[in-house]
């Protein structure tokens, strides 16, 4: 019976363990500077690192960051909420801003953001610069498997 509780002790003691390294990821977890390129749009907040222009093609949520920006500037959420409501698009329109930040970047093996889509997470802390790169517009959209 002991030996029975002991066993049940150390599961325990391991999942607590695994929780607490998945929920603290460790020395890649600090808070630093960051600059790219944003793509927001509906259920969609994709962070380009290293990007100063709108990327050509919508880049792939494997290599870009979901971006967590709990406090916009007034301005910036201006244009975000226009872009959302951009007439004459067939489709759910990207609005694209050049940001510099302070914040952090934790991993996601699981997947995080909309649907989990995107491998990684950075949160924004501090805002430094927000520019906005043009009016919203659309992805031309990849053809369909047997489509030209």
């Amino acid at each position: 019976m002991a030996r029975g509780l002991g066993r049940a002790k150390a599961t325990v003691g391991l999942c607590l363990f695994l929780l607490w390294a998945c929920a603290n990821p460790g020395p890649g977890n600090h808070s630093r500077e960051f600059s790219g390129v944003w793509l927001y749009e509906f259920e969609g907040s994709s962070f380009v690192e290293g990007a100063t222009a709108v990327p050509t093609v919508r880049p792939d949520y494997e290599t870009t960051d979901w971006l967590e920006y709990p406090s916009v500037p007034p301005g910036a959420a201006r244009d975000m909420q226009a872009g959302l409501a951009a007439e004459g698009l067939e489709c759910q329109p990207v609005q694209v801003f050049r940001v510099r930040f302070a914040g952090r970047r934790t991993r996601h093996p699981l997947g995080t953001g909309h649907l989990g889509l995107w491998r990684s997470k950075v949160t924004v802390e501090r805002t430094l610069d927000i520019e906005r790169l043009g009016p919203p517009f659309c992805y031309e959209q990849a053809p369909h498997r047997g489509e030209g």
